[in-house]
């Protein structure tokens, strides 16, 4: 039978919470009651139209619930069990075969088209009025009370969970695994290395998180923005160093970052979770020979230039990064498990908004008053 419920759903001019029918599972498909949602800067760009994904769409990809129903192919979950939703992946390509889902050759058609696959499906999603809305955003769009989500989406969660707890671990699916997965898949950073995070957004501050637990010599933020910087819970910054660049020219905040390593060397690593292309050079120039540039950030008219010579004398790394190559069936037990140790205290970045409060949330969110916006039902 269809399910009737409500989802915040895009449009070109508007962004509401409206009326939607979802058709039964398809073979590959889930139902799921969802929790909550949190938000990322992908879900801004998608409701203004600047994603790949365009409007009209149900938004939403970083989502947790309880499964509802499953369509017949399903075999990794059931009915009832507590699941967070992250990206999609095939897991038959030549990339998943080997454990990189991130780079799926069917990445963008499962988690940018928002069409569903499989023979003989019933109905599509649809509006109040009847109209279709593509859903599926990052295989998900759990910006809803019951969403539709891929099988492959699921990350389940085994054992006894709280629905508090559950609540949090919505977060994980997106931008905490990037900022996480950085350091822990990609960098690897041996003891007393030189680490600096650009961006003191979510994905910057959970990479930080991250660092703080690889026993660096050198551990520094950066941001232009002292209100984003005054709002970091202070147990996150013990033993961080920080830098509002607002004011420093480019050789500057170069020079300036240098003076926080040891000996002035400059950076093993650098992350940059902006993507602006100043931000990339600034982090390239700062680097000591065999260092590693990784940026997290994306923009698509951000067009950074390098020195090939600096690059190959110096033995430099400039590397690229999706969801921190994390792999979500991997990478979000394990966040939870160090969670639970109390070694990755992420819920400290999240602020709690009422599921019918998305236009208040996004409006915090866009003005910096807030780290990383949680919606509950």
């Amino acid at each position: 039978m269809p399910t009737r419920t409500e989802a915040y759903i895009a449009r070109s001019t508007s962004l509401s919470l409206e009326p939607v029918t979802y058709p039964d599972p398809a073979p590959t498909e889930v139902l799921v009651d969802i929790v909550a949602a949190s938000l990322c800067h992908s879900d801004v760009r998608a409701s203004q139209g600047t994603f790949h994904m365009k409007p009209p769409l149900i938004l939403g990809h970083e989502g947790a619930g309880y499964i509802r129903s499953v369509g017949s192919e399903v075999s990794y979950v059931k009915p009832g069990d507590a699941v967070i939703l992250s990206f999609a992946s095939c897991g038959s390509c030549r990339r998943c075969g080997v454990g990189r889902e991130p780079y799926c050759e069917r990445l963008f058609l499962l988690n940018f088209l928002g069409e569903r696959e499989g023979e003989g499906l019933q109905g599509e999603i649809v509006d109040g009025s009847g109209e279709g809305v593509k859903g599926l955003f990052f295989g998900q769009s759990s910006l809803s009370r019951v969403a539709l989500v891929r099988e492959r989406s699921c990350v389940k969660v085994e054992g006894e969970v709280g629905r508090e707890d559950l609540r949090r671990f919505a977060s994980l699916g997106c931008g905490v695994q990037t900022g996480a997965g950085a350091i822990f898949n990609i960098a690897k950073p041996p003891p007393s290395s030189s680490i600096a995070i650009f961006g003191a957004g979510a994905v910057g501050l959970s990479a930080l998180l991250a660092a703080k637990l690889t026993q660096p010599g050198s551990l520094i933020l950066i941001d232009n923005s002292p209100t984003k910087l005054a709002m970091i819970p202070s147990q996150l910054l013990t033993n961080v160093q920080t830098i509002n660049s607002a004011s420093l020219s480019h050789h500057d905040l170069i020079a300036e970052i240098k003076n926080r390593t040891p000996d002035f060397r400059g950076l093993d690593y650098a992350l940059d979770c902006v993507g602006h292309e100043a931000v990339t050079e600034a982090a390239y120039w700062s680097l000591d020979k065999m260092g590693m540039v990784l940026t997290i950030g994306g923009s698509a008219t951000a067009k950074p230039t390098f020195s090939t010579e600096r690059t190959l004398v110096y033995g430099l790394t400039i590397r690229g990064t999706h969801q921190g190559d994390s792999v979500p069936r991997v990478m979000i037990p394990a966040l939870i498990e160090r969670w639970r140790k109390g070694e990755f205290p992420f819920e400290l970045l999240l602020t709690e908004f009422k599921f019918e409060e998305l236009g208040r949330a996004m409006e915090e969110m866009k003005a910096g008053r807030v780290i990383k916006p949680l919606l509950v039902m």
